[in-house]
């Protein structure tokens, strides 16, 4: 009667492990089959929509006003200058708040065919996605997504029972290189 009791205590907290990892795993490819299948639902469905333009829109307005302190016509306008970056602020803004969402990734993969250079989702990619996670804490982890000159991580937490994508932290000269 001890033995069986021994094998539950052992078999629900490596069952609980194991139904964790499976669940950021599984997270994790539907992520990639919505990127690789251009599946607006599973794009919706797993980034956290408004938490990433929060945060695009804190990255890009960092980047105006650093390149706005940086830049001598800037200054020399005084006050006019400041001006003229909190509008360039406002207008990301907007510009973040109309065209960063599902439909808007969907279409610029439409475009790009260098979604297709990705691996295709099989059980070889899921299992992989071991490879590539990398936790922060119990309810967050890091995957990094390799670019030809860059690497950019991207956080993903757990909201209840799923994971979900919350922030994508470019490099500092990602605008830099997107305007050349």
């Amino acid at each position: 009667m001890k033995l069986k009791y021994k094998k539950w205590l052992i078999s629900i907290p490596v069952f609980l492990i194991v139904a964790y990892l499976s669940s950021a795993l599984y997270s994790v490819h539907q992520i990639h089959k919505g990127i690789y299948y251009n599946d607006r639902t599973a794009l919706k469905q797993y980034i956290e929509w408004n938490e990433v333009r929060e945060n695009f829109k804190n990255y890009f307005n960092a980047q105006i006003l650093k390149e706005s302190q940086n830049n001598a016509d800037l200054n020399e306008l005084g006050e006019l200058g400041i001006f003229f970056a909190g509008l360039a602020s406002k207008v990301v803004d907007y510009a973040v708040d109309e065209y960063l969402n599902a439909e808007s990734i969907s279409m610029l993969l439409e475009i790009n065919q260098n979604g297709k250079s990705i691996p295709e989702p099989n059980l070889s990619t899921l299992l992989g996605g071991l490879a590539i996670i990398k936790f922060k804490n119990i309810n967050s982890f890091i995957i990094t997504a390799e670019t030809d000159s860059d690497s950019i991580p991207i956080i993903i937490e757990r909201r209840g029972l799923s994971w979900k994508v919350v922030d994508i932290q470019f490099p500092h000269d990602f605008l830099e290189k997107i305007t050349q």
